[in-house]
């Protein structure tokens, strides 16, 4: 169990989960033992441009400087706190975990995950941050086990239901994902991203009109979100509404990566004419896909030639 746990270096703040229980940190030692937390680009500058009298108002900077956007200012500031203290407080180590995670330093927000839960056990922030961790690890099993606790509380946050839910559809537990999906949606309703998840969920068990109905939701919540549209295009296609198909997919104005997709979900209908259209028409439209589409349309020639050769030889 320890293994699986060191292996977790990722955390998404969207997805948060938690931990079922506390691990043993690799707590950094010596004169500063904040210093493992810092990096090269928290500007020492700021300790003399903005002095400040006590451990609070060095975290309310740090809060500020996130609201504004300026991650090297927020970071020096909560380590400043941290360091003004007599013993460590799971909030700002939680904290510089989140800021080290959106600059992709991995290895240092497990780091203060890691050390917020053994100041905390029971901090939620800390907890969900780690154990999306693993999940993103793809250490499902460990994830389970720490994130299972939190939804057995009342008041469980949205991302632990969701991020169950994507832990159930890898597993094929499609009934099981979509009662979590549900959950997430009482907890955070109209949530962009739980809702592409539910849909992606249902195409995934087959329910074509449970797929569209929360995909549709979740561009209506949110018309720029990408991922959504493609989903709701490949609801289309499987529907085999290819047009609609294509305007769904080809949202950000890319036709010849829609028609190449649809292509694709074409062949693995069974589509095969359908499919081989939709491989020459992106091949048409634009250079770039050209050796992408015609490695598909290859591969599906060679697919209706053996499909020819097994009628034949029946």
């Amino acid at each position: 169990m320890k293994n699986l746990k060191k292996k977790a270096n990722c955390a998404v703040f969207l997805l948060a989960l938690g931990l079922a229980g506390c691990a043993t940190t690799d707590r950094p030692t010596g004169s500063d033992p904040y210093a493992a937390l810092g990096s090269d680009a928290s500007p020492v500058e700021y300790g003399t441009a903005f002095p400040v009298a006590s451990p609070e108002e060095a975290y309310r900077n740090g809060a500020a400087a996130m609201r504004a956007r300026d991650p090297d200012r927020a970071l020096f500031e909560y380590l400043r706190g941290l360091r003004m203290e007599r013993t460590p407080q799971a909030d700002p180590l939680y904290y510089v975990g989140i800021i080290h995670h959106g600059r992709g330093n991995q290895d240092l927000a497990e780091k203060a995950y890691r050390w917020a839960l053994e100041v905390d056990d029971s901090h939620v922030g800390a907890r969900t941050a780690l154990g999306v961790a693993l999940l993103e690890q793809r250490e499902y099993d460990a994830a389970e086990q720490h994130l299972q606790p939190l939804v057995s509380r009342p008041g469980a946050p949205w991302q632990a239901h969701n991020a169950l839910g994507v832990i159930a559809d890898i597993r094929s537990e499609f009934e099981l994902a979509r009662g979590h999906y549900e959950k997430a949606l009482e907890a955070g309703p109209n949530t962009p991203l739980v809702l592409n998840n539910l849909g992606y969920s249902r195409y995934l068990a087959g329910d074509w009109d449970g797929a569209r109905q929360s995909l549709r939701r979740a561009v209506s919540a949110n018309p720029g979100y990408e991922l959504a549209w493609r989903n709701l295009g490949l609801v289309y296609a499987r529907e085999g509404d290819f047009e609609t198909a294509v305007e769904a997919v080809a949202r950000n104005g890319d036709r010849a990566k829609a028609y190449n997709d649809i292509g694709y979900i074409s062949m693995l209908e069974g589509r095969y004419e359908d499919a081989m259209g939709f491989f020459e028409e992106a091949m048409r439209l634009s250079p770039a896909y050209y050796i992408t589409a015609s490695q598909n349309a290859r591969n599906l020639d060679n697919l209706m030639r053996r499909s020819s050769n097994t009628q034949t030889a029946n």
